[in-house]
This record gives C-alpha cells, structure tokens and sequence, in this order.
C-alpha cells in the first residue's frame, strides 16, 4: 500500500505539472496560494507548517512564487526577523486556475467510485496523515 500510494503521489504531481501551462506551478505553489487565500499576511512559519513543509524547501518556493510575481513578502512590523506573504492579483488568478485544473483531476480520480468508496478513501487518507504527523 505504501508504494502505491507514493506512486499515486508521484502521479499526481506530474499530472498537475503537465497543466500548469508554463507557469511552473506545481502542487506545492499552488497549496501556498490555496493556503493564502485564506490566510492572507501568514507568517512564512504558518505556511510552511500548514504545508506540512520543510523550512528549506519552503525558502526556494516562496521565492519562486514572489519572483513569478504570485506572492508578495513583506517584514513584519511588530518583528524583523519574520517574514508576512500575501497574494498579489495575479497569485490571485493563478489560484483560481489551479483550482479549476484540480477540479478536473478530482472528477477523473472519483470517476468510477461510490460516494461511500470516496468517503473511505478520505477517511484513509486523512488518518494516514493525522497518524504519521510531519514524519518526524
């Protein structure tokens, strides 16, 4: 079960990637955007843990992100050292489009599963996440 899952993930991505017409935003750029809808002025600390992410990793996205001109990052007043990101109006429409893009994918991957089927698979899915944490 556990290399197919990881296969699945792998799939996943690349299926996502292949959709991202040109832009270079893959699954983890638009869980950042996802995230910031939501979120806006997060601490990069709060994305990065939301995220479920590594702080290095976190650091080359979010600079990617900021560089395509997707998000914004600002100092906090209250302290230097942290670092606020919002979305910029085009971070905006780029995260309408991926959601668009993964609904697309959610229809092809419940294609042929009850609800109940679906059910449980979210069910699994969520405590193999809860169970395993950050991995630490």
């Amino acid at each position: 079960m556990v290399f197919e899952l990881m296969a699945a993930e792998r799939s996943v991505h690349r299926w996502i990637a292949a959709r991202a017409d040109g832009s270079g935003l893959g699954a983890a750029g638009a869980g950042v955007l996802f995230y910031l809808e939501g979120n806006d002025h997060a601490l990069v600390g709060q994305v990065t843990a939301a995220l479920q992410a590594r702080p290095a990793g976190m650091s080359g996205l979010l600079n990617r992100l900021a560089a395509a001109g997707l998000i914004s990052k600002t100092r906090a007043p209250d302290d230097a050292r942290a670092v606020r990101l919002s979305l910029t109006p085009e971070g905006r429409e780029a995260a309408a489009s991926a959601r668009s893009v993964l609904a697309e994918l959610n229809e092809h991957l419940a294609d042929g599963f009850t609800p109940s089927e679906l059910d449980t698979i979210s069910r699994w899915l969520a405590h193999t996440a809860s169970t395993l944490g950050s991995g630490d």
